[in-house]
């Protein structure tokens, strides 16, 4: 399922600079908003996407305690995150 959602991000980086995404919340439209935490990064690819450069993250995180495949999107420009991808 895309979303392409922007959410908040919690992220580390590493000694050599590189972002590492540990946990984000997501927003209902009530303004109510869930956390959920990075268990693990499968791949990270960088490219470009309408002439932006961005940071794509495939993770698997816990949703409904379901262990789900999502991918994140982390546009460097302008420093937004997004949940891009929730995959069944």
């Amino acid at each position: 399922m895309i979303l392409n959602k922007s959410i908040e991000m919690v992220a580390a980086f590493n000694k050599d600079g590189k972002v590492i995404p540990v946990r984000f919340r997501v927003f209902s439209e009530d303004e109510s908003y869930t956390v959920f935490t990075v268990n693990k990064i499968l791949r990270v690819d960088e490219a470009k996407s309408n002439m932006e450069n961005v940071i794509l993250f495939n993770c698997k995180s816990t949703i409904n305690n379901i262990e789900k495949d999502i991918e994140l999107k982390y546009i460097k420009d302008t420093c937004m995150w997004y949940l891009n991808k929730i995959n069944a």
